[in-house]
Parts: structure tokens; C-alpha cells; sequence
């Protein structure tokens, strides 16, 4: 019980009545407006890879909202997964000094395209959620 000097707590918070939230159909009629909101964190990073064999350049990673990736030097092989990177058939083949940009959170796996040759590959990322 509040006393005129002492109210409760629920008048200090300015608690409003509690009421069930109703559900029911939207329809949208026309355009609508979104915005998609920055990044709360980024990470960048630089390995060089062989033709011999394959790297895992990222883990996957729920928070991340894109990862753009670039070879410098020579055309590069790059997977999604362990598996994918087994045989060059089962991997994508990118030019040299072209970004890809991807709105992924799988990891990427990644391996020099030209024999007898390396390549440095760098990988930036955004994270939706920082932490």
C-alpha cells in the first residue's frame, strides 16, 4: 500500500494496464519503405594461398550480413564448405582483382586457380550484430 509520500512502484514506472496484443491480417497496399540499417562491426583479414591447397578463410558466423572478397594476384577457386573445395569441379572459379560480394554467413574456403602460383586473398566483412 503507497502512502501519499511513499507511492508504489508501479505509479513510479507509469506502468500502463496490461492489455493481450490482438493479431490479425496485414494487407499492404502500395510501396512500402525500408532501410536496411549499418553494420555494428566489421573484420578484415590477408592470407596467401597456395594451388595446392585449400584454406578456410572464414568461420560461419550468424552475425555476419555480407563478406566481400578479392584475390590480388591470380584467379581463385572458393567453396562454402570442406567438401566443396575436394575436386576443382565442385568449386567456383573468381578473376583476380575483381571483388565478390556476398550477403552470406557460411564459411568460405579458398585456393589459388593458376599452378604453380599464389595469390594473396583478402576478405572484409559486416556484422548486423556486434559481440
Amino acid at each position: 500500500m503507497a502512502s501519499e509520500l511513499q507511492p508504489d512502484v508501479g505509479e513510479v514506472l507509469q506502468e500502463e494496464p496490461y492489455n493481450m496484443p490482438v493479431t490479425g491480417e496485414v494487407s499492404v497496399c502500395g510501396p512500402v519503405r525500408t532501410q536496411e540499417l549499418p553494420r555494428k562491426a566489421g573484420a578484415t583479414k590477408t592470407r596467401t594461398v597456395g594451388d595446392t591447397q585449400y584454406v578456410c578463410l572464414l568461420d560461419n558466423d550468424y552475425r555476419r550480413g555480407f563478406m566481400t572478397v578479392m584475390s590480388m594476384d591470380a584467379e581463385m577457386y572458393f567453396g562454402f564448405t570442406e567438401a566443396s573445395m575436394q575436386a576443382s569441379t565442385a568449386m567456383s572459379v573468381w578473376p583476380k582483382a575483381v571483388p565478390l560480394t556476398l550477403p552470406i554467413s557460411s564459411e568460405l574456403w579458398v585456393q589459388c586457380a593458376e599452378s604453380g602460383k599464389t595469390t594473396r586473398v583478402s576478405v572484409t566483412t559486416g556484422l548486423w550484430a556486434a559481440g
